[in-house]
């Protein structure tokens, strides 16, 4: 039977140091994953996955189990990001390809039909994407990216998040609205 990550972090909170490193090793994947969907950056991704679970470790006595770890993670890693973007003072891009909780690299799924009298390649129209999702306010980016690359629930988000469902799904519909507005004429 496998371990929870309630099991875990409370091994950890009694000093179980191999409960931290499956820790580690159970979310290290998603941790990256979500960091460079947000960051576009491999270096970048893999400070703020470290950067998290460094995070995690000085802070797994301050987890009270009101929501589930990989929440309190996800959160954990969105603010990590959120403060390089402000640091750093930079525009974030993410890219189409993207990388699964498996780790193998993968692209987004248009799921629609190209204009036909619009000849634009591929890689026209994936550039054209990159800009728009780049061009997002945070929070709408923030959403999509985790709605629509990690696959998580509207409550899941509210939570890492911190906000009523009813902002994530407002965020999400003006990511979204945007999107479609700025690709009108490539799709």
């Amino acid at each position: 039977m496998m371990v929870t990550d309630e099991e875990l972090v409370d091994r950890c909170k009694a000093g179980e140091e191999t409960a931290f490193n499956e820790l580690i090793e159970r979310h290290k994947k998603m941790a990256f994953s979500l960091a460079y969907n947000m960051l576009g950056n491999i270096e970048d991704a893999r400070d703020i996955s470290q950067e998290a679970f460094a995070v995690v470790y000085l802070r797994i006595r301050d987890f009270r189990g009101e929501s589930s770890f990989k929440t309190w993670f996800y959160r954990i890693i969105i603010n990590l990001c959120r403060r390089h973007y402000r640091k750093n003072n930079i525009a974030s891009i993410i890219p189409l390809h993207f990388f699964t909780k498996e780790g193998k690299e993968e692209t987004i799924d248009i799921k629609t039909e190209i204009n036909p009298e619009t000849e634009m390649s591929t890689k026209q129209l994936n550039s054209a994407i990159m800009d728009a999702v780049k061009d997002l306010p945070m929070k709408q980016r923030e959403v999509f990216v985790m709605k629509h690359l990690k696959g998580m629930k509207i409550s899941e988000i509210s939570e890492v998040l911190g906000c009523a469902e009813g902002t994530v799904k407002a965020h999400l519909f003006r990511a979204v609205q945007k999107l479609q507005e700025r690709l009108r004429g490539f799709l």
